[in-house]
């Protein structure tokens, strides 16, 4: 268990001992970590078994987490972290799948082969913060336009601009700037 926040930092953790024991045992071989994100157990394992253990969690018949409420980047100094939050619809329990992601090597593998529905949430991750779902069907822009590739607005290092109207003036220079960096 990880250690709780120091007192005044974060939400409150509403502990679920009957969920945080299921997960440890399911989930004892995966050299996994466990914590909790307020009322949810949170279940860390390595990046290389994301898939292996995102399958478990919805064929394991203690588990049955059948939906992907919501699969999320998130940037910290060193590493992307990507959290899956599932929800089992017949036993009406959640938790979430985390796995970590070096900087220097941000390549998480795909969990579509398991939840379709990540499809569209692993293409956000990828186009907003540059991690790379090896093995995703199609990774191409969902949000941003194409010239936008090699940059990822989301992560801390993203330059700040001045935000402008977009006139046929600004669409001019923005594209004479795209032509000359060619």
């Amino acid at each position: 268990m990880s250690a709780p926040p120091p007192k005044g930092a974060g939400a409150p953790v509403k502990a679920d001992p009957k969920m945080e024991a299921l997960l440890k045992e399911a989930y004892a071989s995966f050299g996994a970590t466990f914590g909790y994100a307020v009322d949810e157990v949170t279940v860390l394992v390595p990046r290389e078994r994301i898939v292996e253990a995102a399958r478990l969690a919805k064929g394991d018949d203690r588990l049955k987490c059948d939906y992907l409420r919501c699969l999320a980047v998130v940037e910290y100094p060193d590493k992307f972290q990507a959290s899956y939050m599932l929800w089992s619809t017949s036993l009406g329990h959640k938790f979430m799948l985390k796995a970590d992601a070096p900087k220097s090597d941000a390549a998480i593998p795909s969990v579509t082969s398991v939840w379709r529905g990540a499809d569209w949430h692993e293409r956000e991750g990828s186009e907003l913060f540059g991690v790379t779902f090896t093995g995703h069907p199609n990774l191409k822009h969902l949000l941003l336009f194409d010239a936008f590739d090699g940059k990822f607005p989301m992560r801390k290092d993203f330059p700040y601009e001045e935000v402008q109207d977009w006139t046929p003036e600004v669409e001019l220079r923005w594209l004479k700037e795209k032509e000359d960096a060619r």
